[in-house]
């Protein structure tokens, strides 16, 4: 770690972006292309590209760890049940989905409709669901998806927790719940400082300790039938609401 001025600058974490970025094209340029030609099924070949990607994740998070840029804390959950259900994390940081994806083998997940237009815009486009489609569309896609017992993740954030400011819910992974009837597991990721790896940050910077540990609280399923209301408009409110009061009882 480099410190100039106030600025610290990781030329480890640097190489860690510039590993991702290539690996991310020969993911989606050679491994996923080639993986399509052999595979006709489309619901095949979704699964075994979300494995390619989860195995991909998971040499990252190897890697960091190995230079020391990455620990986790406490024990990691067991998301072997998680099949047909919502896992609705808190997004601290850009390491979250890595991490997961990691954890997860062959989850599913909405994502910004805006990675379509990057490196990784090939992946996303095949694989998951963006969060640009009409919002019936979007509905059925989840519904679809959790109907093949797939593990879907909704940052219910819908974007990293910004910096000082308290974790803010919004209303679509309660929508998609209640839609497909769904069960939700409420993930808190916590951990210590994210500077570097929160929103607007400069990749190259780094938090004080040189080090980004994860911590990870799996919370007791929310069910659709928890909460009562006029219409799932009122249901889904209160389910928001929920997550957002336990989520903000968790903050370090």
């Amino acid at each position: 770690m480099v410190r100039i001025g106030k600025t610290r600058i990781s030329i480890r974490k640097s190489l860690i972006y510039l590993f991702f970025g290539i690996g991310s094209f020969v993911l989606g340029l050679i491994v996923l292309p080639l993986e399509k030609l052999f595979i006709r099924s489309n619901d095949k070949f979704r699964e075994t590209g979300r494995r390619s990607v989860t195995l991909s994740h998971r040499l990252i998070v190897r890697m960091c760890m190995l230079l020391g840029l990455l620990r986790f804390e406490g024990p990691i959950p067991d998301f072997s049940d998680t099949g047909g259900k919502i896992i609705a994390p808190n997004h601290p940081s850009l390491l979250d989905v890595v991490i997961l994806f990691s954890l997860i083998p062959g989850a599913n997940c909405i994502v910004r409709g805006g990675l379509l237009h990057t490196v990784v815009g090939s992946i996303v486009r095949v694989l998951y669901i963006a969060n640009n489609e009409d919002i019936d569309e979007l509905k059925r896609a989840c519904a679809d998806s959790l109907a093949k017992n797939e593990t879907l993740i909704i940052f219910p954030e819908g974007t990293r927790t910004k910096q000082g400011m308290p974790v803010t819910i919004k209303r679509g992974f309660a929508c998609v719940s209640l839609f497909a009837d769904a069960p939700v597991v409420p993930l808190y990721i916590g951990g210590n400082d994210k500077e570097g790896l929160r929103k607007q940050d400069p990749f190259w910077q780094i938090n004080d300790a040189g080090c980004y540990s994860y911590s990870f609280t799996r919370g007791e399923e929310l069910y659709p039938s928890m909460f009562e209301g006029k219409n799932d408009r009122e249901k889904s409110i209160k389910m928001t609401e929920f997550l957002e009061k336990m989520y903000r009882r968790n903050v370090n």
